[in-house]
C-alpha cells in the first residue's frame, strides 16, 4: 500500500512537468536521504542529467549482481524517466525492498536521452525521438529548412490533408475519422502530410525537417543506415558512447530492463534468426520464466519492434545480458459500438438470421491501432477544419497531434511504474547466486586427502546466457585453492564455463595437511556475482560418495 501510495503521489503532477533536471534533483534527494543506499555517479562531465543511481547497501561487504533499468530512450517519451524516480522513491520506502539492496544492485538510469526528452519542454507542440543534428535530408545543400510548422496559428503542430484523386490514403470504414493507406490497386482519396509549408521553394513540404540520430537506434548491434534516425555512423552520439562506456564496465550486470510507455507486457531482445537448431534456446526458456513475473492481463496492440540497431540487442549480444523493454500500460482494442455483453455460443442457438452479401472486412491493424487511440486519448485528436493553404489551395488541418501516442495517463504511468518495480524485485530475487555447498574428503593416509569441493547456483538465472557462453563475453567461473595449502595434484585454479540456474558443479584436488583440524580454505571468483571464499576444517569435511 505504501509503495502505491508514493507513486500515485508522485504521478498527481501531470508528467511533461517532470523535466530532466527535476527528475535528477529527485534522485539527489533521495541520495542525500539515503546515504548508504543510493550513489550518483555522473556519465558524461558536464552533463548533469545523464547521469546514474546505484542502489545498493554499501554497509554490506562484498560484490554482488546488478539489474539495470533505463528511462526510454526515445526523446519523445517522457513518462518513463518519471517513472523511473517513482520506483526508486517506492523501493526506499519499503524495507522488504531496501533489503534487496544487501544481495544485488539496482542501477537505474532515468533520462539517458535528456536532451531529446526536454525538447518537448522548450517546445511542446514539435517534439521529435532523438538528438538534433543538422542534416540535409533533400541533398540541396542546405540543412533542417523545411520541416512542420504551426501554419494556421493554434499552438499546435497536426495533420494536413489533401483531397486529392489517386492520393495514398482512404477513409476507413469503420471510423470516418481514420486514415488508412489505400490498399494495392484501391483508388486512393487523399494525400496526408504534417502541417507546414514548402519552405524552401522546392515544390514539396516538410521534406528536410530537423535532423536527428535516434538513441534507441544507434547501436552496434545490427545497425542499418538506412533506418530513419540513423544517419552516417553507428553509435554517434556522446549519450550512445557514454550509456556503453558504463555499461560495459559494469561486468556484474546481469539483466536490463529499458522503461517504455505502451507496449504488450514484457518483451525480449529477440537476438539472431536461428539457422537450424536455435543453439540460444537456454536463453529463450529463461525470458519466458522471467516474463511469468510480470502480471497476466489482457492481451493488447503491440507496439511496432525497437527497429535496426536498438539498445535490448546491444545489452543482449554485446554484454551478454538479459534485456527486455517493460511496458507503463497497454494499449486495448476499442470496443465496437454494437458490442453486446454476452455472445452466444453458436449459431445453433441463435434465432436471428445473418444478413446476405459479404460480411464487411476487418479493421487493419493500423486501424484497429488508431481507433483504440481515440477511445484511449481523445484529447490527442483534433477536428478537421478547412484551411487556404499558401500552395496547396484548399486543404484541411486537424488529425493527430504531433506528440500524440508517446505517453500514457498519469494513472496508467502510476499503475505502471507499481507493475516494472515489483517485476524487478521478482528479477533480483531470481538472479544468478553461487554458494560453496559441500565439501567432501578421502583419508589416503599420511596426511593425504582428496577434496571435493561442490559450487552450487540457488538462483533461477544461468550465471551466463547461452549467448554469452557461446561467444566468451563473460569469464568462466574459477575455484581455486591458495597456495598456502599443499597441492599434491590436481590443477590450483580449475576453471567452469557456466552454471546453469539450480545446477551444481565439482572440483576436486588432492592435498596434504599436517592433520584434520587443518583448514581448507577455497576462492570463487566470478564476473556476475563477485568473490567468494568458503572455509572449512578437514575434520568437519564428510567422507567423499562415489556416485553408482
Amino acid at each position: 500500500m505504501l509503495r502505491c501510495f508514493i507513486l500515485l503521489a508522485l504521478f498527481a503532477t501531470p508528467l511533461l512537468a517532470q523535466t530532466s533536471g527535476e527528475i535528477r534533483a529527485g534522485f539527489d534527494a533521495l541520495a542525500t536521504a539515503h546515504p548508504d543506499l543510493v550513489q550518483i555517479e555522473p556519465l558524461v562531465d558536464g552533463r548533469p542529467n545523464l547521469f546514474a543511481a546505484v542502489l545498493r547497501d554499501s554497509k554490506t561487504p562484498g560484490e554482488r549482481p546488478a539489474v539495470l533499468i533505463l528511462g526510454s530512450l526515445r526523446g519523445d517519451e517522457a513518462a518513463p524517466g518519471a517513472a523511473c524516480l517513482a520506483m526508486a522513491r517506492a523501493l526506499l520506502a519499503d524495507a522488504d525492498a531496501r533489503a534487496l539492496l544487501a544481495k544485488c544492485e539496482i542501477i537505474i538510469i532515468p533520462t539517458p536521452n535528456p536532451d531529446a526528452r526536454d525538447l518537448r519542454f522548450a517546445r511542446v507542440a514539435n517534439a521529435v525521438p532523438g538528438n538534433l543534428l543538422p542534416f540535409d535530408s533533400d541533398r540541396d545543400g542546405k540543412t533542417d529548412e523545411d520541416g512542420p510548422s504551426d501554419i494556421n496559428g493554434d499552438g499546435l503542430i497536426t495533420q494536413m490533408r489533401v483531397k486529392r484523386k489517386g492520393g495514398r490514403y482512404v477513409l476507413s470504414s469503420h471510423d470516418a475519422r481514420v486514415l488508412v493507406q489505400a490498399a494495392p490497386g484501391e483508388q486512393g482519396e487523399y494525400d496526408l502530410y504534417w502541417e507546414g509549408v514548402d519552405d524552401d521553394g522546392d515544390g514539396r513540404i516538410n521534406e528536410d525537417p530537423r535532423g536527428q540520430i535516434t538513441l534507441s537506434n544507434d547501436w552496434s548491434i545490427r545497425w542499418d543506415d538506412k533506418h530513419p534516425g540513423a544517419n552516417h555512423f553507428m553509435m554517434q552520439l556522446t549519450e550512445t558512447r557514454a550509456l556503453a562506456t558504463y555499461i560495459s564496465a559494469r561486468r556484474n550486470l546481469a539483466a536490463a530492463f529499458q522503461i517504455r510507455g505502451f507496449g504488450d507486457g514484457v518483451k525480449f531482445a529477440d537476438g539472431p534468426a536461428a539457422r537450424g537448431d536455435d543453439p540460444y534456446q537456454r536463453d529463450k526458456e529463461v525470458q519466458a520464466e522471467l516474463a511469468k513475473h510480470w502480471p497476466a492481463g489482457k492481451p493488447g496492440i503491440p507496439m511496432p519492434g525497437e527497429g535496426a540497431g536498438n539498445v535490448l540487442d546491444w545489452l543482449y549480444e554485446s554484454q551478454g545480458v538479459y534485456a527486455a523493454n517493460l511496458s507503463l500500460a497497454t494499449l486495448s482494442p476499442a470496443a465496437k459500438a454494437d458490442d453486446t455483453e454476452e455472445e452466444e455460443d453458436s449459431d445453433e442457438d441463435s434465432d436471428v438470421e445473418e444478413p446476405d452479401g459479404p460480411k464487411p472486412a476487418k479493421p487493419s491493424a493500423a486501424e484497429t491501432e488508431q481507433m483504440a487511440w481515440l477511445a484511449y486519448a481523445p484529447a490527442d485528436y483534433i477536428a478537421w477544419k478547412a484551411f487556404a493553404h499558401p500552395q496547396l489551395g484548399e486543404v484541411e488541418i486537424g488529425g493527430w497531434k504531433i506528440t500524440a501516442r508517446l505517453d500514457p495517463s498519469t494513472d496508467d504511468a502510476a499503475a505502471g511504474a507499481t507493475r516494472a518495480l515489483a517485476f524487478v524485485q521478482r528479477v533480483a530475487n531470481a538472479l544468478p547466486r553461487l554458494e560453496a555447498s559441500n565439501v567432501e574428503v578421502e583419508d589416503k593416509g599420511g596426511g593425504l586427502y582428496r577434496v571435493r569441493a561442490t559450487l552450487h547456483n540457488p538462483g533461477a538465472m544461468d550465471y551466463r546466457t547461452a549467448f554469452s557462453d557461446r561467444h566468451d563475453i563473460h569469464l568462466p567461473l574459477f575455484v581455486s585453492l591458495p597456495n598456502e595449502i599443499e597441492l599434491i595434484s590436481g590443477t590450483r585454479r580449475q576453471r567452469h564455463e557456466n552454471l546453469r540456474a539450480g545446477a551444481t558443479a565439482t572440483f576436486e584436488w588432492l592435498v596434504r595437511v599436517k592433520d584434520a583440524e587443518a583448514e581448507l580454505t577455497f576462492v570463487v571468483e566470478s564476473e556476475r556475482t563477485g568473490k567468494l571464499t568458503h572455509t572449512v576444517k578437514v575434520k568437519d569435511c564428510p567422507a567423499i560418495k562415489e556416485e553408482e
